[in-house]
């Protein structure tokens, strides 16, 4: 079986951690060593306010379903 390695150090194990670049508001997901911490790429992940508007979609659906119910 094949292990991904470290560049730098060799090392085996990887985190994914949340990082925010400079200049910048939002935060970017990342893979990074735990033993070094070298950057081993960047995650795609939505954003939060795609989440956000996503659950107020959930939240609204929700609403009207109570509301048909207690009719």
């Amino acid at each position: 079986m094949a292990f991904s390695t470290c560049s730098k150090c060799g090392g085996h194990t990887f985190e994914r951690v949340l990082l925010t670049p400079l200049r910048e508001q939002n935060k970017v997901a990342v893979l990074q060593c735990t033993d070094c911490g070298t950057l081993i790429g960047v995650l795609d992940s939505p954003s939060i306010e795609n989440l956000q508007r996503q659950i107020a979609a959930i939240d609204a659906g929700l609403k009207r379903i109570a509301k048909a119910l207690s009719e």
